[in-house]
């Protein structure tokens, strides 16, 4: 959204959802991904006035708990299983671990990411329980939310291969956006890119001004990537 095409009124609106918002969330790694997912959908709403959008209006006052940010047509949500990320997996037996490693060698290889490092953010957001499903609403394996699966044709967040084909094509563009700089992409991949561009990070050395989350997330990867799950 460019701030030049933003009128007054609009900024306004937005400066009082962002206080509402760090109010009711704190100024953490939830409000950083609920606030990024409004930006998306009020930029969304912009260019989709006239197509039957499913992004929905906001007002600033509204209760957040009666805010859809985004919805998944296909998705019933008896199939989500609500949980600590990173909770010992009940659901992942044998079978289910051949499918995911074969699904990260598959498209580690169609979209060149190490499989490793798949492998460890993997590790890191659901300890490999493609059921679970974060407060903020990220799901399945590679903690996918919404958006992120309207982006990128996700039809299934909960489907073992179809949540690491889009988990490693959002990674894969991480790596490409920040010139192939791991911790910069785990950062991206974890807390937003927006949430890296407002807060002037530039460097892996700037992690200290990301989300506490996201300052614990990086090392976590980081250490599962070069030292094994």
């Amino acid at each position: 959204m460019n701030i030049n095409d933003i009128s007054t009124e609009k900024l306004v609106g937005m400066t009082l959802l962002q206080n509402t918002l760090k109010s009711q969330l704190g100024d953490g790694m939830e409000f950083e991904l609920v606030y990024q997912a409004l930006l998306n959908s009020m930029e969304g709403q912009e260019g989709n006035k006239d197509k039957g959008s499913n992004l929905i209006s906001i007002g600033v006052g509204q209760n957040l708990n009666n805010i859809p940010i985004r919805y998944l047509s296909g998705i019933n949500s008896s199939t989500y299983s609500i949980g600590a990320i990173n909770q010992v997996s009940t659901i992942s037996n044998d079978e289910t671990m051949q499918r995911i490693y074969s699904a990260v060698n598959k498209y580690s290889e169609e979209f060149d990411v190490d499989s490793n490092l798949v492998l460890a953010v993997i590790k890191a957001e659901s300890n490999f329980n493609p059921k679970v499903v974060s407060s903020a609403g990220a799901m399945g394996l590679m903690q996918l939310m919404p958006v992120n699966c309207e982006e990128d044709g996700v039809l299934d967040p909960f489907n073992v291969e179809d949540n690491i084909r889009g988990g490693v094509k959002q990674l894969r563009g991480h790596i490409d956006r920040y010139d192939g700089d791991i911790e910069m992409a785990l950062m991206a991949y974890n807390a937003g890119q927006g949430t890296v561009k407002r807060r002037g990070v530039t460097s892996a050395d700037d992690l200290y001004k990301m989300p506490k989350e996201t300052q614990n997330y990086v090392p976590k990867v980081m250490k599962y990537y070069l030292n094994g799950l």
